[in-house]
């Protein structure tokens, strides 16, 4: 009954701001090994259809994994969640599918008076730490691009390593609500999508929220600088000698 009633609580808050959003098919775990294998379970049982997305949301996951295959550090607490949503197109621009769901998300928490960077790729930050991570993907056949498929993690009211930051610890109180903030999260993946051939909003809007104090994993700060997102959502970093160009992909 506890699984049943976080779908009904999460679908109830998500039709409260739904809009011409689309219907979401929801999965809650207690805990699983991680929500990405629990997805993958999922479609391969019953494959996607058009303008039906569906997610998987955890309250716990043991073996989750981010960007390189990293461990996903995933207590109680957090939000997982595991998401596919459907394009059929072969139109879709999916190197900048991050920076739009990026860029979303950034939007979704300054509506909240939430003031975050975004750490490129796929990282969203609050005072230079961590409070979201996300993993997108596409997968496609042929040319066309079948469905995204994006993993999530917020900081939420679990504790987290030094590098990280919960919701909670940003507002101060631990009154906020899971199911609420899932809801946000889920019409935030349809707003990136349907923003997806407004490469100039997005590509203006990722410099906006782009910080530039923190370079990504294998670059150090004392021999180069950010400069920018170029206009195919690559990070162009830079030194006293060159510059370089580096791809999401």
């Amino acid at each position: 009954m506890k699984v049943l009633g976080s779908v009904a609580k999460t679908t109830y808050y998500y039709k409260k701001i739904q809009g011409v959003c689309p219907n979401w098919k929801l999965q809650y775990k207690l805990k699983c090994k991680s929500t990405e294998y629990e997805l993958t379970n999922w479609l391969q049982d019953s494959p996607i259809k058009r303008y039906k997305p569906r997610a998987i949301v955890a309250k716990e996951q043991f073996l989750g994994t981010g960007q390189n295959s990293r461990r996903w550090i995933s207590p109680k607490g957090g939000i997982w969640l595991s998401a596919a949503y459907p394009i059929f197109t072969s139109k879709f621009s999916s190197e900048i599918f991050s920076l739009s769901f990026a860029i979303k998300l950034c939007e979704m928490l300054n509506k909240e008076s939430i003031k975050v960077d975004l750490k490129w790729p796929n990282d969203i930050f609050f005072n230079s730490k961590k409070l979201i991570g996300f993993l997108p993907r596409v997968i496609t056949r042929g040319k066309e691009i079948i469905y995204l498929r994006i993993g999530i993690g917020m900081n939420f009211l679990n504790k987290t390593p030094l590098e990280g930051i919960a919701l909670s610890e940003i507002l101060n109180t631990k009154n906020i609500c899971e199911h609420v903030w899932t809801a946000k999260i889920l019409k935030t993946i349809h707003e990136s999508v349907e923003c997806n051939d407004r490469k100039e909003y997005i590509i203006k809007n990722a410099n906006k929220y782009l910080t530039k104090k923190h370079l990504p994993r294998g670059y150090n700060s004392n021999d180069w600088l950010i400069k920018e997102v170029d206009d195919n959502g690559n990070l162009r970093i830079y030194n006293g000698i060159q510059e370089k160009l580096l791809t999401r992909f």
